[in-house]
């Protein structure tokens, strides 16, 4: 796979803005709603429609409802397309140009039904998930950072878990594309080549093991086109990542969920990508799934993705996953094989830590051979959300399904036991300003 080369073309958006005409210029980015509805139109089946909002840096303001969240992209050389496997045939992509708006991202929000039809167990429902634009929480996602188009789904009733889940997630992929488009015949503010090249035997080998949570509707993640329920653990190139061969369908845990916008901007395989040559040898990802449902399971997939390392020559390997405790577990047997088979291993974790991060046991299992953990913090800590001016997505907020449901107005000051509703936070692909510290 060394022959594959990638060219990002990056385009700052400096501003988003409402108009009648859908364009880019001068790093300005004019939205036209009645445009975009036009585009998606024919893909309105279990959506009856949806608004728009905007959303930019430091405003006081929270979104809430989010789903996923998505990079406007389009592959302008090369074979395949961005997200490969929606809206045409899933060929193997990461050669080739493609153009990428950076510091703006289009983003899903929509309260989907609670009913037990419509989700794949008790604990597998769309819970409310929130962004801080500014203030205390805004460092738990990057998308406070960002220019945010958000689209406000209006659905119809009666629809399944799936009839929802495929209408929300393509209309976002047509209108991040369609937008995307208006890049094509500009010039970029800047260029990046991503390419693996031939061994250096002075280096060290490293691979990251990249496990993503599938565990039915609102729980999925996608490669090429399809959940990834049954997968072996397999060999992707970074640059397949990079051009958005993995798309998100997790909406259930919002502090856990990876959004396909960081699966296509994976912090940490752009870490390796840039220490690439330097200090190591980025050898590719092992993609496997995570919330394996026994630990016979969980052993075959580690031992899978060991035995890809070894084929890969790997002399280390960062070990990272999607979801809670039952992901930990796939894990951690990962780690112990890795080490058993004297390849090292790393990883970078939440904690449960309790209030003040010392309670209890901070991970579900851990094993004596993960001995490099990072620590992304404890997600047991309160929450304090203060009132905003402005909320997109909704009126009201929808909390504690288990015991009812609670929904207070989402405009005003809110405490919540833990980050579990925090968009991201504490999610491990890398992205956090959250940390530990032993005083």
């Amino acid at each position: 796979m060394d022959d594959m080369v990638l060219i990002r073309q990056y385009f700052d958006v400096k501003d988003v803005k409402f108009g009648d005409k859908c364009c880019f210029s001068d790093g300005i980015l004019t939205i036209s709603e009645d445009e975009l509805n036009e585009v998606a139109k024919d893909l309105f089946n279990a959506v009856k429609g949806f608004r728009l909002e905007i959303t930019h840096p430091g405003e006081n303001a929270r979104i809430i409802h989010v789903l996923d969240t998505l990079a406007s992209m389009v592959k302008l050389e090369g074979e395949g397309q961005q997200y490969s496997g929606f809206f045409g045939t899933p060929f193997t992509v990461g050669r080739g140009i493609t153009n990428i708006f950076s510091g703006f991202s289009v983003m899903e929000s929509a309260a989907l039904p609670w009913d037990e039809t419509n989700a794949s167990s008790g604990l597998l429902y769309p819970r409310d998930a929130i962004i801080e634009i500014a203030g205390d929480y805004a460092q738990y996602t990057p998308f406070s950072e960002m220019h945010n188009l958000v689209i406000v789904y209006d659905l119809n009733e009666g629809k399944s878990a799936m009839e929802y889940d495929n209408d929300i997630r393509l209309i976002a992929i047509k209108i991040s594309t369609y937008l995307a488009e208006l890049t094509r015949t500009l010039k970029p503010d800047r260029t990046e080549t991503f390419q693996t090249l031939q061994n250096n035997s002075s280096l060290p080998n490293v691979v990251l093991v990249w496990q993503c949570q599938n565990q039915g509707p609102y729980a999925n993640t996608f490669l090429y086109g399809l959940p990834i329920y049954d997968i072996v653990p397999t060999i992707l190139h970074p640059n397949e990542m990079l051009d958005g061969c993995i798309v998100s369908g997790n909406y259930v845990w919002p502090a856990f969920k990876v959004p396909t916008y960081l699966h296509v901007n994976h912090p940490i395989l752009l870490d390796l990508y840039r220490r690439h040559g330097k200090d190591l040898w980025f050898k590719g990802i092992i993609l496997c799934r995570s919330h394996n449902p026994s630990n016979w399971h969980k052993q075959r997939c580690a031992s899978h993705c060991v035995k890809l390392a070894q084929i890969l020559k790997a002399d280390g390997l960062v070990m990272a996953w999607e979801g809670g405790g039952n992901a930990c577990l796939d894990g951690m047997y990962t780690i112990q094989t890795a080490e058993n088979h004297g390849i090292m291993a790393s990883t970078i974790t939440f904690e449960f830590g309790g209030k003040d991060g010392t309670e209890g046991v901070l991970l579900v299992d851990h094993f004596p051979e993960a001995d490099a953990v990072c620590t992304g913090g404890s997600i047991e800590k309160p929450v304090y959300l203060k009132q905003v001016k402005r909320v997109v997505g909704g009126d009201t907020f929808r909390l504690n399904k288990e015991s009812g449901g609670f929904f207070p107005p989402s405009n005003n000051e809110l405490v919540l036991d833990n980050t579990t509703h925090l968009y991201l936070g504490g999610n491990q692909c890398g992205y956090s300003r959250i940390f530990a510290e032993a005083y």
